[in-house]
């Protein structure tokens, strides 16, 4: 009797090869299922930093640019100032009946003038903080800072150390109002500033008042 030389798997060696197989194809699986995670982590990640980073950033240039317009309207409000005072003092010193000096140094401001709040004698301001532009004020209007004391002025020349320049451009335009040639009762004073606003782009403010002669002719 012949016996059949069929040889017979071992049911357990079957086994784990399907075992071994299934593991290998389970790796795979979660390793691409692992670098799919990943990815989508990392973008949503991304995502949520970006939007504060770039809200941080806005709010720090938004912060940079009211700081510079404050700065700005101090500093029309300044020019006004200067001009102001000086019509008061000319008016209290004026012994002419008609207050024809109520405008003495004012008046070179008909074209474009800086005032330098700096140059004054016995405290008070006269011609030698006015200074009138010939053909625009161009750089004259340039402000300069000193950082230690944190004064603001303008110069007809560059100024040296400790006065650093400015982004911030200043002018003062005197109107006659009454009498174009020789104002006797009232002008109109503007004092105008343009520096970098947000984003760099270029803003101007100005502000306009009307000055009177304290004692004119009646």
């Amino acid at each position: 009797m012949k016996f059949f030389s069929h040889r017979i798997r071992d049911p357990r060696v079957y086994s784990l090869r399907q075992a071994g197989s299934a593991i290998r194809r389970s790796s795979c699986y979660v390793a691409g299922v692992t670098l799919i995670e990943s990815i989508v982590s990392i973008t949503l990640l991304s995502i949520a930093i970006a939007g504060p980073i770039t809200l941080a950033a806005h709010s720090i240039k938004a912060s940079g640019a009211a700081r510079s317009e404050m700065i700005a309207t101090h500093l029309v409000e300044e020019g006004l100032e200067v001009v102001h005072s000086m019509r008061d003092n000319n008016s209290a010193d004026d012994t002419h009946s008609d207050g024809r000096d109520w405008m003495k140094w004012i008046s070179s401001c008909d074209d474009d003038c800086i005032i330098d709040v700096t140059e004054h004698a016995a405290d008070v301001w006269d011609n030698q903080n006015v200074l009138k532009c010939t053909g625009g004020c161009g750089d004259k209007a340039i402000m300069y800072v000193n950082p230690n004391t944190g004064l603001y002025r303008q110069s007809n020349d560059a100024l040296a150390s400790p006065w650093v320049k400015t982004a911030f451009r200043r002018t003062i335009s005197i109107t006659n109002i009454d009498n174009l040639g020789n104002p006797q009762r009232q002008v109109r004073v503007t004092a105008t500033v343009t520096y970098p606003g947000y984003g760099g782009a270029a803003r101007t403010i100005s502000i306009s008042q009307d000055l009177f002669n304290w004692f004119p002719q009646l």
